[in-house]
Formats: structure tokens, C-alpha cells, sequence
């Protein structure tokens, strides 16, 4: 099910970044990787602050008092919000009609670097029942009121929105273990990749390696290995 996507159309385009290893892994392993949102790199992913922050301490728990009656409602926040934060993990797309330098920049530092793109209808259909959303952006804590543990995991600091981030998320059951930095999900990346962009201005060698691998672990996958939009020449 597509949830929370505002007006995005089933056949928007998405894309992830990344490196060529990961490129490899990802065709080698057949699994998509789903990190835990702990170890995305931003410290404020599921953070409660502001107003909100006031809000849930001021008026009532996030969850009720049972074991812990003595608990401050500071602690019982703190204590929860970690405990999301473990049991929480995604797989973030960025939805564009095209590439962006930025995320190139980003997520690429050297030019040994792809771009695989897809769309929302594929993506949906590679992941069974997992939920995917849009992410918003805005400044943490501002509405006032008990969050969920969904938004939370779907909300980022303004400073992000260069991303237009959606994001696949799996919330593993309170009672199971959790994983430290994330997990493998299989994904058949024949059926749903459309294409698969090489780093604009790498070179001739780094192309023939790309379509090589493909060719090795998705024989289908050979002929949409191409050179990234981005290294397009203008007439003169």
C-alpha cells in the first residue's frame, strides 16, 4: 500500500545513490538494505523537541505508566523515543522526475558511484506490505501534539528537503530482537529497476564494470546500465 504520499502519482520516479560496492551487494545479494534510523547520520531522526516535546511531557505519556510508576514523564519520553529508534528502519528513496547534482555530491564522493531509478508503482510492488511515505520537512518540535511513531520516523529538519525523500519503513515487533545496523530484504532487482545510471564524468573503464556486473548477476539489467543525464553536451 502507498501511504502518505500526498500528491505523488504511482508512476513518479525514484531514485537511490550510492556506490558501486553497494551496487554489487545489492545485485549480488538480491536484497534491498534497510538501515536503522539510528544509523542514518542525522541525529535528530524520531526526536521529540519544541513544543511537541512540551506537549507530550505537559499532558499526558506517550504510552501509559505500568511497570514504571515512579518514571518522570521526561524519562518515560526519553526511554521510548530510544526504544523507536531501535525498532525502526528504512529504506530512503529520492522522488525526482530527474537526477540531482546534489544527491550525486552526496552520496557518491568519488565517481565510482550509480544511480538506480525505478518507480513509486515498482518500488511498491518489490516490497509487499511495508508502508512507504513522503518525508516532511520543518522545524522539529513545532506542532503541538502527541506524535506517532510513523511521523516521527517521516519527518526531517528544513536543511534535508533538498532530497524530496521518500522512505520504505519496516517497524520490527516490540518483543523481537534488533538488529544493530539494519537488514537485507529480498528484492528482485530484474523486475523492478529501470535503469541503472553510471557517475556523470567517470570514465569509459568504470561504465564497462557496471555493465559487466550486471550482466553477471542480472543478465536483464545489461541494457539499462547508461550514462548518468548529466553528461549531456550542449549543442555548442
Amino acid at each position: 500500500m502507498l501511504t502518505a504520499l500526498g500528491k505523488l502519482e504511482r508512476n513518479q520516479k525514484v531514485w537511490r545513490y550510492m556506490s558501486f560496492a553497494r551496487l554489487v551487494w545489492l545485485l549480488q545479494k538480491k536484497q534491498l538494505w534497510f538501515s536503522r534510523v539510528d544509523h542514518l547520520g542525522d541525529p535528530w531522526e524520531i526526536s521529540l523537541a519544541g513544543d511537541q516535546l512540551d506537549h507530550v511531557i505537559g499532558r499526558h505519556p506517550i504510552t501509559p505508566i505500568a511497570e514504571a510508576p515512579r518514571e518522570s514523564a521526561i524519562d518515560r519520553s526519553e526511554r521510548i523515543i530510544k526504544g523507536w529508534r531501535r525498532k525502526t528502519y528504512a529504506n530512503c528513496w529520492s522522488a525526482s522526475e530527474h537526477e540531482s547534482h546534489a544527491l550525486w555530491r552526496v552520496y557518491c564522493p568519488t565517481p565510482e558511484g550509480v544511480a538506480i531509478q525505478t518507480t513509486l508503482a515498482k518500488l511498491q510492488a518489490s516490497v509487499g506490505d511495508l508502508p512507504i511515505y513522503e518525508v516532511t520537512y520543518g522545524i522539529p518540535g513545532a506542532a503541538k501534539q502527541t506524535p506517532s511513531l510513523e511521523e516521527l520516523a517521516t519527518s526531517k529538519r528544513p536543511m534535508f528537503a533538498y532530497e524530496h525523500e521518500v522512505r520504505v519503513i519496516h517497524i520490527i515487533d516490540s518483543d523481537a530482537p534488533s538488529v544493530s545496523a539494519g537488514f537485507g530484504l529480498p528484492w528482485d532487482p530484474e523486475q523492478t529497476i529501470e535503469s541503472i545510471r553510471v557517475y556523470p564524468g567517470a570514465g569509459v573503464s568504470f561504465m564497462d564494470t557496471v555493465t559487466a556486473t550486471g550482466g553477471t548477476y542480472a543478465p536483464s539489467l545489461t541494457r539499462a546500465v547508461v550514462w548518468s543525464d548529466m553528461n549531456a553536451y550542449p549543442p555548442f
